[in-house]
This record gives C-alpha cells, structure tokens and sequence, in this order.
C-alpha cells in the first residue's frame, strides 16, 4: 500500500516497514466495502494507509481505538512512546488522509471499545498494548466481531515482548482455542488469519 509520506508528521517509520503495508493488498481489493478495526492507531499512520489506499468504496469505514495514555502514567498499560505530540500527529494525519469523513475515533481502552462495541468488521489491525491480559482480551474481542471471512492482522507477533515472555506465546493460547475456525494467511514478524 502507498502513503505520501510527505504529507504526514511522523516520528517513527514502523509503519512504512511493516508487514501489512506490504503484504495487506494481495488479501484485499481497492474497490470493496470495507468496515475496518483499528486497535492501537499510534501517529496514524496505518489508519492513513488504510484510507489512502483501501477505502475508496463509499460504504467503507474504519473504526481507530486508543485510549493516547502518556509514556509512564498508567502502570498497567504499556505506553513507551507516546507523548503529548502523539495524539495530535495522529488527528492531523487522519484528517489529511483521503478518507478522512469515513474514519472515527475513539479515545478509549480497547477494553472499554469493546464494551459497547456493536458493530461487526471484515478486517481488522490489532497493534495496541503489549500486556498479556490485553493481548488476549484484543483477539479475542476482535475475533468475536469478526466477519466471516474477514481478515485480522496482528502486530509484534515475531519480536517485541511482554513483562513474562514474547507476545507469540500469548497469541498462540488463541490459535489453539479457536482451531478450526480460522486460516492463517501471513505469519512472520506479524501474524493475519482468515475467519472461517
């Protein structure tokens, strides 16, 4: 997928490296409706990717969770590299991105996202917090509201690690759980299934 990197602010590239930018558009089409879950939008960049490239269909959406909690101020949450620029980054990107009036934004935990979540998505980026007990709950919650055959893509499934071991062990418990029920359609450093 493109993204005129010209037009965004940006601090970090993971995004332009990423697995998905690379690889999402031999699973998708340009001109199909999508209904898209963002867990963990960061400086936006994805969400732009995703806009620029995969939601030209007048019904597509897509739907960014993050709760923007500062680096160092919640314990419980994951937060090594965000700051006070973070949020703003990411609301002048989206509204920069060529889909903007298709993207909402919810300033919440996914936890709480889900909560009240009643929509359903055929694809879906999961690249939020790395703590076990939310690594579980986001795939989860994801997988629930997951059309079949919608996609999820999952962010560090090769790399980063959590306070206890790498987050592929945590991925791995759901693999098991819901054998059968999906197909696994790109795994290096990220990992993306197919709902069955």
């Amino acid at each position: 997928m493109n993204i005129d990197t010209n037009k965004y602010k940006f601090t970090e590239s993971w995004y332009l490296l990423s697995e998905i930018k690379r690889y999402l558009i031999e699973f998708v089409s340009k001109t199909e409706k999508y209904n898209i879950l963002e867990i963990g939008s960061f400086e936006g960049l994805s969400a732009c990717g995703f806009s620029d490239n995969i939601m030209s269909h007048p019904g597509s959406t897509l739907d960014c969770v993050d709760p923007f909690i500062l680096s160092g101020t919640d314990e419980k949450i994951t937060t090594k590299c965000v700051t006070t620029d973070t949020e703003n980054f990411f609301r002048f990107n989206i509204e920069n991105s060529q889909n903007a009036n298709k993207i909402t934004f919810h300033k919440l935990t996914s936890d709480d996202f889900f909560l009240n979540n009643n929509k359903t998505f055929n694809l879906i980026y999961i690249d939020g917090c790395h703590e076990p007990e939310f690594i579980k709950n986001d795939m989860e919650n994801s997988f629930d509201c997951l059309e079949k055959n919608g996609i999820m893509w999952m962010d560090d499934y090769g790399g980063n690690t959590t306070k206890d071991g790498k987050i592929a062990q945590y991925m791995h418990i759901f693999l098991e759980k819901y054998k059968g029920k999906y197909q696994i359609i790109h795994k290096n450093y990220q990992l993306a299934i197919r709902k069955l």
